[in-house]
């Protein structure tokens, strides 16, 4: 692991070392937490690769007016026609969405039905380009209808299909893209003022259903031939919102699993065990028990993921094997919506134990800050443990 080094002295020199590399790990959970403040970029929620965009359709919808009452959405009245630079920028837009960490999460269908988007989505990618048009706009009413408070604001409905994968399969898109203020530079090195950009890469402004085909039939069962992942950057908040659930719940028809809580504990044993056979020093393998409870406990974003897990407290030739060993395991490797329900008790203290009963314990994050553990050679060359607390007694019974 980086930043790790042994001596090999099981000295003085082993503490320091020790030290420095507790003071890596805590300076990239630092990192972790900030970035996942303003979502993570860089490790594959949902890897989509070799992506056609074929068509892609607009709709506005408004927020609702002061009486509360729906506001007739303006319909396209053709398909967007971009250049090829155009074109290709969105589909960036879209890639990079779904590579973002905590943002993207695969969900539930559960209204898929006649009038369900999913059923609309599905017949949808068959039509010729002039239905695609006309149907694409029962997508600007059903979101209009969803946005049930005056707090949501308006935007721009992209409804868009296309395929993805090797070999091809088919998907259907459903954003959502607010529109938001700026200038444009003119040719005399003025600027313009508008208000009305919509998709530009910083702000993010937008939120996306993305429902993919098992690509066995073109009109898979409903809705078994189908995985809805969804990205929304509200997803980093602490709390869902009523904005992320209006547009997964309500408009799309989609649920958070509700096997949440067992994934997470799935996470947590899988993590555990690969720790505990991992061929490394046992020094290593502390460090990733405490990164493993700071991940869990301390972390504030909603989600977790492996390869999030990974990136933060192991280097590069571990980390793929730990990935490795969760996809053996059939770990999702998109993110989970972290329920701590099943593991909060086990969470709240970080042991050790030794021979004849001896226990050493204390909260995760104290444990972290405040002990060192060390693999040392005793008697007869006999394996011991040295432990430093970085403190003294304060009490004794």
């Amino acid at each position: 692991m980086e930043g790790w080094k042994d001596s090999g002295s099981g000295g003085y020199g082993d503490v320091i070392n020790r030290l420095n590399f507790r003071l890596q790990t805590k300076a990239k959970l630092k990192l972790l937490l900030i970035r996942d403040s303003f979502g993570a970029k860089g490790v594959g929620a949902m890897p989509i690769e070799n992506v056609t965009i074929n068509r892609i359709c607009l709709h506005e919808v408004y927020r609702r007016s002061d009486e509360g009452v729906v506001v007739r959405p303006t319909y396209g009245a053709g398909l967007l026609k971009l250049e090829l630079d155009a074109l290709a920028a969105f589909r960036s837009r879209v890639v990079a969405a779904f590579k973002s960490t905590a943002q993207c999460m695969e969900m539930i269908i559960r209204e898929h039905g006649e009038g369900s988007v999913i059923a609309h989505g599905a017949h949808l990618i068959t039509t010729q380009n002039p239905e695609f048009v006309k149907h694409s706009a029962v997508f600007a009413d059903a979101l209009a209808t969803a946005q049930g408070s005056r707090q949501i604001p308006g935007g721009l409905m992209v409804i868009f299909d296309g395929t993805l994968g090797n070999p091809a399969t088919p998907f259907f898109g459903v954003m959502k893209a607010e529109l938001h203020e700026g200038f444009i530079k003119t040719a005399d090195l003025q600027a313009r003022f508008v208000s009305d950009l919509f998709l530009s890469p910083k702000t993010k402004l937008y939120k996306i259903g993305l429902f993919v085909s098992d690509g066995f039939d073109a009109r898979p069962k409903l809705p078994d031939g189908w995985t809805v992942t969804v990205y929304d950057s509200a997803m980093t908040a602490s709390q869902r919102d009523n904005a992320a659930t209006y547009f997964h719940s309500t408009f799309l028809g989609l649920d958070i699993p509700d096997n949440s809580a067992q994934q997470v504990k799935k996470f947590f044993e899988q993590t555990r065990a690969f720790i505990k056979g991992a061929n490394i020093a046992e020094e290593q393998k502390v460090d990733l028990y405490n990164g493993l409870y700071t991940y869990l406990k301390l972390d504030r974003g909603n989600t977790i993921q492996t390869a999030r897990f990974a990136e933060s407290f192991m280097d590069d030739v571990m980390s793929d094997e730990y990935l490795e060993h969760m996809r053996r395991e059939k770990f999702p490797q998109g993110a989970i919506a972290k329920d701590l329900s099943e593991i909060a008790g086990v969470l709240r203290l970080r042991k050790f134990r030794f021979p004849r009963a001896i226990t050493l314990s204390g909260p995760p994050d104290a444990v972290r800050d405040l002990v060192v553990v060390s693999a040392i050679k005793g008697e007869d060359g006999a394996a011991w443990t040295q432990i430093t607390i970085r403190g003294q007694i304060e009490a004794q019974e």
